[in-house]
């Protein structure tokens, strides 16, 4: 594989990350120093790097004497990620309640919703397998887009900052459920009961509404365990 010199360890550490969220690198799975050499034909440097990132990002673990594995989530951890990103989502709407913009906000979110709305009819119809799974995958970034957009509003970088290392350890469980018709109608369905609430200024209710969908989330997730 010819990686770009300049940016080895940011390049590494970019598709260990996609594959990782993709579960093409499968929850659990070890890392080797040796292995990961081979593939992208560098030295360790790069590679030590890159592994670095992806341990403060959550999504892999290092032990002692044994080496870097993928994270795997166990239901009661899977309860409490899920449980907690449904505060943290809701904590990011309430901030940005108070964001001068609002007509931005509700823009960007009604798009986010239009497109998971039009997309998730899309993948029901027949169609060869490219297009079905790039409509997937745009359905996937518009579903996520939805929640992150409260968090580029919501005026606290800590709290975004909190939110980003938590949704990579999600997604890589939301990316099982959300490749099916059922799910993505449900998930489109409560994506666009939230935005109704927060465009009528209803901020606590999209809040409450906010929880529920994160709890049906969770529900998904545990399911596909």
């Amino acid at each position: 594989m010819t990686l770009n010199k300049a940016t080895l360890s940011d390049q590494i550490y970019e598709i260990l990350r996609a594959d990782i969220l993709s579960r093409k690198i499968a929850p659990g799975a070890k890392l080797t120093l040796k292995n990961l050499k081979e593939q992208f034909e560098v030295s360790s440097t790069p590679i030590r790097e890159a592994l670095t990132r992806l341990t403060d990002d959550g999504l892999v673990r290092y032990y002692s004497n044994i080496g870097v594995n993928v994270i795997e989530l166990s239901r009661e951890d899977l309860e409490e990620l899920y449980q907690f990103m449904g505060d943290l989502d809701r904590l990011a709407i309430l901030y940005s309640a108070a964001h001068p913009d609002q007509a931005a906000i509700c823009r960007e979110l009604e798009e986010a919703v239009t497109y998971t709305s039009n997309l998730g009819s899309a993948t029901d119809t027949p169609q060869c397998s490219d297009a079905k799974e790039a409509n997937t995958q745009t359905w996937i970034y518009y579903s996520d887009r939805f929640h992150l957009i409260f968090y580029d509003y919501c005026g606290n970088s800590r709290l975004k900052s909190a939110a980003e290392k938590l949704r990579s350890q999600l997604t890589i469980f939301s990316t099982i459920y959300e490749t099916e018709a059922e799910a993505q109608s449900h998930i489109a369905m409560q994506h666009l009961q939230i935005f109704e609430a927060y465009r009528n200024g209803d901020f606590s209710l999209a809040g409450e509404r906010m929880k529920e969908h994160l709890n049906d989330s969770m529900r998904y997730a545990i399911a596909h365990t």
